[in-house]
């Protein structure tokens, strides 16, 4: 009798965790900030979710993350310079503060713990120049950069809801260089007059010498 009052508080002390760590998932799952949208050239990228603390839903603490560089999706939005780039926040109150830089990267800037179509970032200081944003929901951000691979990093605050890190990847390609691979029909005529000439001189060598035999 003793020993199965024993298995029974076993039980509901094993239940009583379990029900537990289902509050704490479900208030986790609610801490979570929504992510930020942006759209170039009318392709749409979800950012990637970066450090953040955030006000869990009907309570009245917060929780926080601290993540290892500027997270962003795997894939960059692939454009030319210069460029529009549309923001979207997906709560709908503004926020409070909102803030914006552009880094450009290398492969040496990749860190290789980045999985699951996210990529991650090292973020030494602030190599980007820091603009302040308007306080809006939605926002055109007009862009000039040099060709090259960027981590758009946006640093949100709403009050009383807490804050987070946003990335995005850009790859602003090289129109120069695109035009340059593409012959125009000038160069091509060009180049088919100089090879004609090249095989006629080419065929009177051959003439004449069998002439001479």
């Amino acid at each position: 009798m003793f020993s199965i009052k024993i298995r029974l508080s076993n039980i509901i002390i094993v239940a009583g965790i379990a029900i537990l760590s289902l509050f704490l998932l479900a208030g986790n799952a609610s801490a979570d900030p929504p992510p930020a949208i942006l759209k170039i050239n009318g392709n749409e990228q979800i950012s990637g979710i970066g450090s953040y603390c955030w006000k869990v839903e009907n309570e009245t603490y917060s929780l926080c993350a601290d993540t290892i560089g500027i997270i962003t999706p795997a894939e960059p939005l692939l454009t030319r310079s210069p460029f529009t780039a549309h923001l979207t926040l997906l709560l709908q109150e503004p926020p409070e503060e909102l803030g914006f830089s552009a880094t450009r990267v290398t492969d040496d800037d990749e860190l290789k713990e980045a999985v699951n179509d996210v990529q991650a970032w090292r973020f030494e200081g602030n190599r980007g120049n820091w603009y302040k944003l308007p306080s809006e929901r939605e926002l055109d951000i007009n862009l000039s950069l040099e060709p090259g691979l960027y981590v758009l990093n946006v640093g949100a605050k709403w009050k009383d809801i807490g804050s987070v890190t946003y990335g995005f990847l850009v790859q602003v390609n090289d129109p120069e260089a695109e035009v340059t691979n593409n012959v125009s029909s000038g160069e091509k005529t060009a180049g088919f007059e100089v090879f004609l000439a090249t095989m006629t001189l080419l065929l009177v060598i051959v003439i004449r010498r069998n002439w001479r035999k």
